[in-house]
């Protein structure tokens, strides 16, 4: 072999064993998947670099991802920053959209979620929800008397009022004479108190007879209603019955007037004339559409706010307990290793190719330094 032969044979050998231990090396990398054994011990470099120290790698990852990527500071800054919130924007403001269009009622709308008779449900909350605090409120304040449980400003202003439910009374008092059914009853009264009087009461009748005396007495009746001293006498007499019902407890004016009956009786009327299920029988979209620029721009907003304070704000303890860390690992862990290699290489492959390449390059140069010495010495 010449000179020449022997320089080109040993550049070309070079290269060859260049380029086979670089892809060898990058194929040692994953492969093989699994180790292999000789006689009980493990063949070296079985498995591959990355299958070997597959529980490493998915703990190193993990905590890459907790510590350096998904971190609560990055997080937060990207929930806090305006693109952010724009599109949270966006997306209330669509949804708010669509519900505005929807045909379904309200109650239709739980009923498909597993709330059944949501107004009945609703009514019976309420009814529970009050008797109990009444039942609390009788509780606390059942040895106070109405004066102590009331407070000063309240007192002063419902005696202010005693004069206006004064004037009041005495104006549908007299409304109420004026019209003819008063007038048969101050007529029916007249009669009856004739008829209690025995034969004075005969006599006044034969000579005037029921109905003169009703027209007689109904003037009389509406000028003693009108006068201001009546209207002052009957305020002084409110004044004396509230000033007596202020030392009164609770007990007290329960034992006396069946207080506490009363107070439920009232309160099941008042829920029955305000019954919540008519409410459910709206349609979503008509109280959507009604309420639709507030909800635009007040409440959507300030909810949003609201909400991304308290992501924010629990955020770390949220990703602590979350546990990124041991998900990422398990993730890794069930990942398939020839999976990953198709991934690595799909991604680096020309790089591969390079290093292969470049592994020849340097074993032909390798080889040429080494023949140009055999040539020489």
């Amino acid at each position: 072999m010449g000179i020449a032969g022997t320089f080109i044979f040993m550049i070309v050998i070079g290269a060859v064993i260049g380029a086979v231990t670089n892809h060898l090396a990058i194929q040692m990398l994953f492969r093989p998947y699994k180790a292999y054994y000789l006689f009980g011990k493990r063949v070296p470099f079985t498995p591959g670099l990355i299958p070997r120290r597959r529980d490493e790698l998915a703990k190193q990852m993990g905590l890459m991802v907790v510590n350096h990527l998904l971190t609560p500071e990055g997080i937060k800054k990207r929930l806090v920053s305006d693109s952010a919130k724009k599109q949270a924007l966006q997306v209330g403001e669509q949804l708010i959209q669509n519900l505005s269009l929807s045909e379904m009622t309200v109650k239709a709308a739980l009923e498909k979620i597993g709330v059944k008779h949501p107004g009945e449900a609703a009514d019976a909350w309420i009814s529970r929800w009050t008797d109990d605090k009444l039942n609390e409120l009788f509780r606390r304040y059942e040895h106070q008397t109405l004066k102590e449980a009331l407070p000063l400003e309240v007192q002063e202003k419902l005696e202010e009022k005693i004069p206006m439910i004064s004037g009041y009374i005495l104006s549908r008092s007299i409304r109420y004479f004026e019209s003819e059914e008063g007038k048969i009853r101050l007529g029916n009264m007249i009669d009856d108190f004739l008829k209690e009087r025995g034969m004075l009461g005969s006599m006044v009748q034969m000579f005037l007879g029921n109905s003169s005396l009703a027209d007689r007495v109904l003037p009389e009746l509406l000028k003693f209603l009108r006068n201001e001293e009546t209207n002052k006498l009957l305020s002084d007499l409110l004044k004396n019955e509230w000033g007596k019902l202020k030392e009164y407890t609770f007990n007290e004016a329960d034992e006396k007037w069946n207080a506490k009956v009363l107070i439920f009786s009232l309160k099941r009327r008042v829920l029955q004339a305000f019954s919540t299920a008519p409410f459910f029988e709206n349609t979503i979209g008509s109280l959507t559409a009604r309420y639709e620029d507030d909800l635009n721009h007040r409440v959507l907003p300030a909810l949003l706010d609201k909400l991304l304070e308290g992501i924010s704000t629990n955020l770390e303890s949220v990703l602590k307990r979350m546990r990124l860390e041991e998900i990422v690992k398990e993730q890794v862990d069930q990942f398939p290793v020839q999976r990953l290699e198709e991934m690595v290489l799909s991604i680096s492959k020309k790089e591969f190719k390079m290093i292969t390449y470049l592994g020849g390059l340097l074993g032909g140069i390798i080889g040429a330094i080494q023949a140009l010495f055999v040539i020489l010495f």
